[in-house]
């Protein structure tokens, strides 16, 4: 099935679409998997026949819809708006015996796409802003992105103060071992990456930027 729908969906050759590939692409959630938590594969039938499948990733806070793939003979069924539904049902659910996870996230949304325009359909329904990291209702972003295809949903031009003790107290991957920043720059003979740090803080801000570790 994945290899129909590669060729019929996305027009890939058929040579490229091997067990291999299909693996790494999705078999392979990026984070440690613990309890109910973790990547899976919700599988859709219809009298016994396996029509589709939703690749999940079941996260603390989110259910992240990361693919879905369906038999191109059933395309008339609207398989990603019912597969939408079912995995908002299933957020729901989840939330019940975790209460921190009650959001559900439809991946990529790209305006100028037909593929994926149905998402926009569901409601209330958010864009991420590619500025500063704020979400938006996505009802005047599509107006903004009707306009051209990279827009900035939130203008607010907000100045980040980054103290050299706030940068200090970052961590950092340093010859495959964590520190702080400020340890960083006192054992290494130059360096070139404070600019770089102070740009990347005001990019993810600053709460984000202390979860993250910096490889330097």
């Amino acid at each position: 099935m994945y290899r129909n729908y590669q060729v019929a969906v996305h027009n890939d050759e058929p040579e490229d679409c091997t067990a291999k590939k299909y693996h790494s692409f999705l078999c392979n959630p990026p984070f440690i998997e613990e309890d109910e938590l973790g990547g899976y594969h919700y599988q859709y039938y219809i009298d016994g026949v396996l029509v589709a499948v939703g690749v999940l990733d079941m996260l603390p806070t989110c259910i992240s819809s990361v693919y879905l793939l369906y038999n191109p003979n059933y395309s008339s069924l609207s398989l990603g708006t019912l597969a939408a539904l079912f995995e908002i049902d299933l957020t729901l659910s989840f939330n019940k015996t975790y209460p921190s996870l009650k959001w559900y996230y439809m991946g990529f949304y790209v305006h100028q796409c037909k593929k994926v325009r149905y998402k926009a359909a569901f409601r209330p329904s958010y864009l991420l802003c590619p500025k500063n990291y704020t979400w938006w209702p996505i009802r005047p972003c599509q107006d903004m992105l009707d306009t051209g295809k990279y827009q900035e949903f939130d203008d607010r031009d907000e100045e980040v103060n980054i103290s050299d003790e706030f940068l200090g107290n970052l961590t950092v991957l340093y010859n495959r071992s964590l520190c702080l920043y400020s340890v960083y720059k006192g054992i290494a003979s130059e360096d070139i990456y404070e600019s770089f740090i102070r740009t990347f803080v005001k990019l993810v801000g600053k709460e984000n930027a202390e979860k993250i570790c910096i490889f330097v």
